[in-house]
């Protein structure tokens, strides 16, 4: 196999996942840290190599950092995110690479960073102080998202988020992954970051709507109060923490978090990036 130059940390996930098969596709040699006990599904192709470990592990990190010029880094939300990703961005600057690619979250960016983003604007502040050059992408919340509710929309016909009349820029994650392998594989863009969103703002009423117009049946939005929603999470086996993290971004976006749209995709990739309609289109089989 070709020496590789490039990592992939997190490339299991909704974003990672499409990253990995754009890479594949373009013939891109790269290699992979995953997770021992991963249950993230990679297709077997000669294009990367697999390391096993994860963040709290640095010896692996070390294997895996090898020969490395660039790294996309995507790591799941958890309250360490930001001291790991420290830690990796150390290690990753004494094995010689030059360029980091961080997926980050819009609460990241705010004054002060709510959520997740609190962990993610530690992990940036260290990536834009460490000397290498660096990417940070700040992705609007994903329309993948909405097939987590396939359950109920197929059941009850029913859609419920706590986000009330909220307008989101609602994007699809194979558009971030897009951008991602853009930012990746060339240096245009370099120390800056981008907030990436889709191409309109629409609340979760006109996400039902569109999907009632695509089922020909009446799908129901319902915004629950915060601890009715807590107490759902709760019984679905969501941690206490990250509970409290998805309050504050649900509160975020209520308050117009999540509204403007920009042309970063376009901008970066040189296309539009999906519309919610289109994407429920082609997913509208796991809704039936």
């Amino acid at each position: 196999m070709i020496k590789s130059e490039i990592l992939i940390i997190g490339g299991t996930g909704k974003i990672g996942s499409e990253l990995v098969s754009l890479l594949v596709k373009a013939g891109v040699h790269f290699r992979i840290l995953v997770r021992h006990n991963s249950t993230g599904h990679l297709p077997q192709y000669d294009n990367y190599e697999i390391v096993q470990g994860d963040l709290t592990e640095p010896d692996n990190v070390k294997i895996a950092l090898s020969d490395i010029k660039r790294v996309f880094l995507l790591s799941r939300d958890q309250p360490r995110l930001g001291e790991l990703e420290g830690i990796l961005i150390e290690l990753a600057r004494a094995a010689g690479v030059k360029k980091i690619v961080k997926s980050s979250a819009f609460a990241a960016g705010l004054q002060p960073p709510v959520g997740y983003g609190v962990s993610h604007a530690e992990s940036e502040h260290k990536l834009m102080s460490s000397g290498l050059q660096w990417v940070i992408l700040r992705p609007y919340m994903f329309m993948q998202n909405l097939l987590e509710l396939s359950d109920l929309i197929m059941s009850r016909s029913l859609m419920p988020l706590p986000l009330a009349k909220a307008k989101i820029g609602i994007i699809d994650a194979r558009d971030v992954a897009l951008v991602a392998k853009t930012v990746l594989t060339e240096d245009a863009y370099d120390n800056k970051h981008y907030e990436l969103t889709g191409p309109d703002a629409l609340s979760m009423n006109d996400c039902a709507e569109v999907l009632s117009g695509l089922l020909g049946r009446s799908i129901r939005y319902r915004s629950p109060p915060y601890w009715f929603a807590a107490l759902m999470m709760r019984m679905q086996g969501v941690s206490a923490w990250d509970i409290v993290m998805r309050k504050q971004l649900f509160k975020m976006i209520r308050d117009g978090g999540e509204t403007i749209i920009t042309n970063d995709v376009e901008h970066i990739t040189g296309q539009k990036p999906r519309s919610l309609e289109s994407f429920l289109r082609e997913h509208q089989n796991v809704f039936q």
